[in-house]
């Protein structure tokens, strides 16, 4: 039996892997911060945009079970890459033969068990919301404005995300007012970013719908 895959398909194999890229590298990264004029923020906020595009997209043209899955099976390999970055620091290492030292190795890869839970809980809660909110809008607008769609479900589930993972990571670390000021620059950087991804997204739409020949979902899809 021949095995074979759709362009409808492949196109969804190719948004999912690079969904779950951007959400691992996202969380490998998180521990540099980096400033803006006198704004300090995470790294891991670099391939959130991408993320976000990919939402959007796996949103518009494979409905709510298509995100719902691609969800899933980005929580599923954070767990497999946190587990793996585990294993690696737990390792016993060979001083003579290694090029970087354990605690060098842990200085970049040491991501606790509290910052994991807080950035899968978060992601979780606000996978969902954004899912909901799109096609909540989607379905208001008969599928008209993509605009609306696309921006809105990333300004609510943003807040939730955003807060969750500065909180969770930085609470005992950093000052209240640190975190929440951080916090407030991550996620306005977040959403102006969105703002100007815009054009995106209609650029992958004329693509995907035009040249590729595949539909979107239909707004009243509740699966």
């Amino acid at each position: 039996m021949r095995f074979e895959l759709t362009r409808q398909h492949q196109l969804y194999v190719v948004l999912v892997a690079l969904f779950v890229t951007c959400l691992l590298v996202a969380d490998i990264v998180a521990g540099k911060f980096f400033r803006i004029g006198g704004i300090a923020m995470s790294t891991g906020t670099v391939a959130f945009p991408i993320a976000f595009l990919l939402t959007d997209i796996v949103n518009e043209y494979y409905g709510r079970r298509g995100a719902r899955m691609m969800t899933g099976v980005g929580m599923a390999m954070l767990v497999v890459g946190f587990a793996i970055i585990m294993a690696a620091r737990l390792a016993p290492i060979a001083e003579r033969e290694t090029y970087v030292t354990q605690a060098s190795f842990d200085n970049v890869f040491g991501l606790t068990g509290r910052l994991f839970v807080a950035s899968l809980i978060a992601y979780l809660i606000s996978q969902f919301l954004d899912i909901y909110t799109f096609h909540l809008v989607k379905r208001v607008t008969e599928s008209r404005h993509l605009w609306l769609r696309a921006v809105g479900s990333t300004i609510l589930s943003q807040v939730v995300d955003t807060i969750f993972v500065n909180f969770g990571a930085q609470l005992g670390h950093l000052g209240f007012e640190e975190i929440w000021e951080i916090t407030l620059y991550s996620y306005l950087y977040k959403i102006i970013v969105a703002i100007i991804l815009t054009p995106l997204c209609y650029l992958a739409h004329g693509i995907i719908t035009t040249r590729m020949g595949i539909d979107p979902a239909p707004h009243g899809d509740e699966e």
